[in-house]
């Protein structure tokens, strides 16, 4: 037993070494599948990617025929987001992801959402630490790739640092797991409306800042109200990593400096293979009756900062659903896009 530990932390540390939490993309639900993850590959190298969060039920019952859909189609380097309670599940659906080829294993201790209350799974799960720990601990002996979790700060009830002090010493009281993702906002868990609790618990970076100086062997990753990559920057001068959701989402185009400014890649962004590359992707999609709109409707937000970007959005999804033409498609993308 003891060679087989040493083995897992033997491989543990070859698997650190491939890539990179410095900045990432956050897992958005109905946002990062598949489609929009190569989309964001094609832009840049270096950026961890993360998967929609799913649920052990979702990945172990639901849909059992359909694992592809979380499948990293050479997208890596790439996180599965995972959600629930049970020890059992959560450790079966990190085997399968690491089958699978993922590169790191994330639970998600941070979803304020009813429907995550209700699913015992998410923030709620921060009142119970030595649960986490114990889930952890299942994952980490189960699988050679690294864990990590994303948090809040607390909740409405337990929102001071001395809480967030003591959740993430309880976790990483072990070698088990070493990654904290922070959103720099409470979860407040009696609001009903998951998009304000994305914006109306006000940031504290602070708390973050300290989270670093008081246990500076932990990797810790900043997420919330990161608006561009000079922000990014500034914060990277204090803290380990950072993650941006829906500034990505809005202004994707941001990605394709992200490997010069942020990991120092002496690397240019070519739009002449980037879009090969998703005409062909688009294509063989066709091929496998996939709607286009699947990948476009991404795609369009290329348009951000464009003076024309709603009507030129509007004019690509109105017409891919009838127009199967790519080459025409991007004849007409490379006209537009102002880059």
């Amino acid at each position: 037993m003891n060679k087989k530990k040493n083995n897992i932390k033997k491989t543990k540390l070859c698997i650190k070494e491939k890539y990179s939490n410095k900045f990432s993309v956050a897992p958005m639900l109905h946002y990062t599948d598949q489609y929009c993850r190569y989309f964001y590959r094609q832009l840049t190298k270096k950026t961890l990617l993360y998967t929609e969060m799913v649920t052990t039920h979702e990945m172990l019952y639901r849909n059992t025929h359909d694992h592809i859909k979380y499948i990293p189609y050479h997208q890596n380097p790439i996180a599965i987001q995972i959600a629930g309670n049970n020890i059992k599940d959560l450790k079966k659906c990190a085997e399968i992801a690491y089958i699978m080829g993922f590169n790191e294993i994330n639970l998600n201790i941070g979803c304020p959402s009813k429907k995550a209350q209700l699913g015992g799974f998410g923030a709620i799960l921060m009142q119970y630490p030595q649960l986490i720990f114990n889930i952890i601990q299942a994952i980490f002996n189960a699988v050679p790739i690294p864990i990590s979790i994303k948090i809040r700060l607390g909740t409405q009830d337990q929102n001071n640092y001395q809480f967030l002090y003591n959740f993430i010493r309880t976790i990483s009281k072990r070698e088990y797991c070493k990654r904290f993702i922070i959103h720099a906002r409470i979860a407040n868990l009696k609001i009903s409306n998951t998009k304000k609790n994305r914006s109306i618990p006000p940031l504290n970076y602070a708390y973050v800042y300290k989270i670093k100086k008081d246990f500076p062997n932990l990797k810790i990753i900043l997420n919330g109200g990161i608006k561009n990559l000079h922000e990014a920057k500034k914060h990277l001068k204090i803290i380990d990593g950072v993650m941006l959701g829906r500034a990505i989402y809005k202004n994707p185009l941001q990605l394709r400096h992200v490997d010069k400014k942020i990991f120092s890649q002496n690397t240019e962004f070519n739009k002449k293979i980037f879009l090969y590359k998703m005409k062909k992707y688009i294509n063989v999609n066709i091929l496998r009756k996939i709607p286009i709109i699947y990948t476009l409707r991404h795609m369009v937000n290329i348009f951000y900062g464009n003076k024309e970007s709603k009507k030129l959005k509007k004019y690509f999804l109105d017409h891919i659903k009838n127009n199967k033409n790519t080459k025409i498609l991007f004849k007409k993308l490379s006209e537009k896009i102002n880059f």
